[in-house]
C-alpha cells in the first residue's frame, strides 16, 4: 500500500519540486558563477536520478511476489534512496542555509510543509517510514532554524513549522490505526466471504450427491413399474401399478424442486409450455394423497365443473406441485371431515382456471393470513411442533404460480377450515402437437448397433430392455476400460454412457475414445447422468457427449435419444430426405433445449467448418482414385452433417460411402456435384438459422 501511494504521487511531487525550484529562481535569479551554475545543475541530476531509482523499487514491490524477510532490504533501499534525492533537494531550496533575512527561506519551509503534508496520508500504512519521511524534512528545517536563529522571524516561523511536522506525524498515526482497521475488516470480509463459497461448494456438493444416490435407484422403479405396465394385470393391479407410477412421478418432482429450490427463489426456474390433460394431471394429484388422507379418516373429494376443458398449454408437473402441496397441507391440518379440490373455468375473452382446495381443518387467524406466504414462515409457532414443516411449500407455490402468470391466495376463519385457491389463464392446446404426459412409446428408428455403458445392473438391464424392445443390438459393459475395447472390436452406432462409474468415470472414458481418433473422433456417446446440475451436464457435453439422458429415464428419453443420433452411425443408416421425421430447424432446436444457445451455435460452426475440410479431402481422394479413403472422408461427413440436421448432405454423403466401399465409380462425379450443391445449400441455411434462433 506504501508504495502504491507513493508511486502514484511520485511524478506529482516531482512536478511540485520544479515549481518551488522555478520560483526560487525567479524569485532570487539564477546561481552566480560558473562553478555554482554547475554544482546546481549536477545536484539536480543527481536528485533526478535517485528519483528514477525510487519509482522502479516502487514498481518492483507491486509487482514481485516477496517474502517477509525480504522486507528489511526493501525498506533500507526506500530510505536510502529517499536520503539520496530529497537532502540535496531541500538544501538546494533552503541554499543559502544562513542569510540576513527570513525570506531567503520561506519557499523552503513552504516545501517542507508541503511535502509533509502528502506523507502524512501517503506514508501512513508503514510506521517506521512515515517517521523517515516525515523526520527528514522537519530535520533539515530544524538545522536551518537553528543556523538563522538570530533573524527574528525564524524564530517564530521555524518552530511552527516543526511543530507542524510533529502534527502530521500524529495524523499519520491515527490513519494507520483506520487502515489497519480497514485491511483487517477486508481480511475478514474475506475470510467470510471463502468460508461462504466453501459452503455453498459444499451445498452443490451435497445436492450433486442426492441427486445420484436418489435417481438411480429411482430409474429401477421406474423402468419395473413400466415393464409391469406391459404384463397381464387385472383392475385392481393396474390401479396399484398407476398409483406406484403416479407416486413415483411425484416424488422424482420433488426431488427436481429441492435440486432447483434456489432457481424457484429467484424466481429464474423455467416454465414449460406443453400440451397436457388438465383432468389426469388433477386426479392424479387426488391420487396421491387420497391414501394419506383416508388413514387420518378424512374423505378426499374432486370436483371438477362441466365448464373445465379436458386439456390445455402450460407446465403439468409445476402446476401438479402447487396443487399436491396445498392439498397436503390440508390434509395435514385436517383433524376430522373432508378435503375437496375443486376447478372450474370462467367463460370470456381471456378465460381463466380456478383451482380450490377446501377443508375442514383448524383454520388460519386474520393477524396470521398476512405471513401466510412467506418463506420459513407458519401462521402459529405451534403449528411446528404440532403438525411439522419449515414453512417453505407456500412460499414455493406462490413463486411458481406467479411464473406461470396466475395469483394465489386464501380465504379462511380460525376453527372453521381454509380454502386456498389458484387462478391461472387458461391457454388452449396447440393443435397437432401429442399431450406430454400421453403413453408413448417414443419415435421409431432403423435398428442400431449400440454399446451400453453403465456400471449399475439395475440400470443396465433396463437400459438394455428398452433399446432391444425397438429391434437395437445392444452390447452391455459395467465400466470403461471395457467399453474403450468395445468400440475398438466392434463397429457401434451409438453409445450410451454411464458418466458416474468406479474408477475410469462416464467423462474420461469418452475423453479416451475420442482421442482413439478415425471413426471415434464421431461416434455419438450419450451420456446417462442422475446429476442433472447445470454445470455438471455442461462437463459431458465439453466431454465430447453430444446428448445425455437424465435418470431416471422414461422409453421415450432413450428413445428420443437413439433418434436424435440415428442414420448417422456407420453403414448406410441415414434418412433420405424424404424420409425423415425432422426439420434442421427442428434438430437444432432439440441441440439447443439439450445443450443451450450458444453451445447449438459453437457446434453448429466447428461442424460446419470441419464439414468442408472433408469435402476438400472427399474431391482429393476421388481424383487420386483412392475410395478407400474417399469413403472413411464420405462416412465423417455423413455424421458430423446428420448430427446438425443436414439430411440431404448426409444421406448423399452416405451413398459415397457405400459406393466407395464396393468400389463403384460410376455414378460417383454426380453424386459428389450433387453433394457440393446440397453442402453449399444447406450450410447457409444452418448458418442462417443458428443465428436467428432466439434462447429456449
Amino acid at each position: 500500500m506504501y508504495a502504491r501511494n507513493h508511486r502514484g504521487s511520485l511524478f506529482n511531487n516531482f512536478l511540485m519540486a520544479g515549481v518551488f525550484l522555478a520560483g526560487k529562481y525567479k524569485m532570487y535569479g539564477l546561481p552566480q558563477g560558473e562553478n555554482a551554475l554547475l554544482t546546481e545543475i549536477g545536484i539536480l541530476v543527481f536528485c533526478l536520478t535517485a528519483f528514477l531509482r525510487q519509482h522502479n523499487i516502487y514498481r518492483e514491490i507491486l509487482e514481485t511476489k516477496f517474502r517477509d524477510t525480504e522486507i528489511r532490504g526493501y525498506l533500507f533501499s526506500i530510505c536510502f534512496t529517499k536520503l539520496m534525492y530529497l537532502v540535496p533537494w531541500l538544501l538546494l531550496l533552503f541554499w543559502p542555509l544562513q542569510g540576513e533575512f527570513f525570506y531567503d527561506d520561506l519557499l523552503g519551509y513552504i516545501f517542507v510543509i508541503c511535502v509533509v503534508a502528502t506523507y502524512g496520508s501517503s506514508s501512513a500504512p508503514v510506521p517506521f517510514l512515515l517517521f523517515f519521511d516525515i523526520a527528514i524534512p522537519a530535520l533539515v528545517a530544524a538545522t536551518v532554524v537553528r543556523l538563522n536563529w538570530n533573524v527574528q522571524d525564524t524564530r517564530y516561523a521555524g518552530p511552527a513549522v516543526i511543530f507542524f511536522c510533529i502534527y502530521v506525524f500524529s495524523i499519520g498515526r491515527k490513519m494507520l490505526a483506520s487502515t489497519l482497521e480497514l485491511i483487517e475488516s477486508k481480511k475478514q470480509a474475506g475470510l467470510n466471504a471463502r468460508r461462504a463459497d466453501e459452503a455453498n461448494k459444499a451445498k452443490s456438493s451435497f445436492r450433486a450427491l442426492m441427486s445420484h444416490e436418489i435417481r438411480t435407484p429411482m430409474t429401477g422403479i421406474f423402468g419395473m413399474v413400466d415393464f409391469l405396465k406391459d404384463t397381464p394385470l387385472n383392475a385392481e393391479q393396474k390401479d396399484f401399478v398407476g398409483t406406484i407410477s403416479d407416486c413415483s412421478k411425484t416424488l422424482l418432482n420433488t426431488l427436481n424442486d429441492v435440486l432447483d429450490f434456489s432457481k424457484v427463489e429467484s424466481g429464474k426456474l423455467d416454465i414449460s409450455a406443453v400440451n397436457f390433460d388438465l383432468h389426469n394431471m388433477l386426479t392424479n394429484s387426488g391420487r396421491v394423497m387420497r391414501q394419506t388422507a383416508e388413514d387420518k379418516g378424512l374423505k378426499l373429494n374432486l370436483a371438477l365443473a362441466d365448464n373445465v376443458p379436458k386439456r390445455m398449454r402450460g407446465d403439468p408437473h409445476r402446476l401438479q406441485q402447487v396443487i399436491v402441496n396445498l392439498l397436503n397441507n390440508a390434509v395435514k391440518f385436517t383433524e376430522k371431515g373432508e378435503v375437496t379440490l375443486r376447478a372450474t373455468c370462467t367463460d370470456g375473452k381471456q378465460p381463466s382456471l380456478r383451482m380450490e382446495v377446501q377443508d375442514t381443518g383448524i383454520g388460519i387467524s386474520k393477524e396470521n393470513m398476512a405471513k401466510l406466504f412467506s418463506a420459513f414462515s407458519q401462521a402459529d409457532n405451534s403449528i411446528a411442533r404440532r403438525y411439522g414443516g419449515s414453512g417453505l411449500g407456500l412460499s414455493s407455490a406462490k413463486k411458481l404460480v406467479e411464473l406461470m402468470g396466475g395469483k394465489i391466495g386464501a380465504n379462511s376463519e380460525e376453527g372453521k377450515g381454509s380454502t386456498f385457491f389458484v387462478e391461472l389463464p387458461y391457454v388452449a392446446p396447440v393443435a397437432g402437437e401429442a399431450d406430454a404426459d400421453a403413453e408413448h412409446t417414443g419415435p421409431d428408428s432403423p435398428p442400431q448397433n449400440i454399446l451400453v455403458v453403465e456400471d449399475n445392473a439395475v440400470s443396465q438391464r433396463i437400459v438394455v430392455k428398452m433399446l432391444a424392445q425397438k429391434g437395437h443390438t445392444v452390447t452391455a459393459v459395467s465400466n470403461g476400460d471395457d467399453a474403450i475395447r468395445a468400440v475398438q472390436e466392434n463397429d457401434f452406432n451409438m453409445v450410451f454412457m454411464d458418466v458416474n462409474m468406479p474408477g475410469r468415470n462416464g467423462l474420461d472414458t469418452t475423453r479416451a475414445i475420442r482421442e482413439l481418433g478415425g471413426r471415434h473422433l464421431t461416434l455419438p456417446v450419450i451420456g446417462l447422468t442422475a446429476n442433472i446440475m447445470e454445470d455438471f451436464v455442461r462437463k459431458c457435453y465439453d466431454a465430447g457427449m453430444i446428448a445425455h439422458v437424465p435418470k431416471p429415464f422414461s422409453p421415450k428419453s432413450l428413445y428420443d435419444a437413439v433418434a436424435l443420433v440415428a442414420g448417422t452411425g456407420k453403414g448406410d443408416t441415414a434418412r433420405a430426405p424424404n424420409d425423415r421425421k425432422k426439420s434442421m430447424r427442428e434438430t437444432l432446436t432439440i441441440l439447443r433445449d439439450g445443450m443451450g444457445l450458444d453451445y447449438m451455435r459453437g457446434m453448429v460452426a466447428s461442424n460446419l467448418k470441419e464439414a468442408e475440410r472433408l469435402m476438400d479431402v472427399v474431391d482429393a481422394e476421388m481424383q487420386k482414385g483412392k475410395l478407400d479413403k474417399m469413403s472413411d472422408a464420405a462416412h465423417d461427413l455423413k455424421s458430423i452433417t446428420g448430427l446438425i440436421g443436414m439430411y440431404d448432405t448426409s444421406a448423399l454423403a452416405a451413398e459415397i460411402e457405400a459406393d466407395g466401399l464396393k468400389s463403384e465409380s460410376k455414378r460417383l462425379d454426380g453424386l459428389l456435384e450433387h453433394l457440393d450443391d446440397a453442402l453449399s445449400r444447406e450450410m447457409r441455411e444452418a448458418e442462417r438459422i443458428a443465428k436467428t434462433m432466439p434462447e429456449k
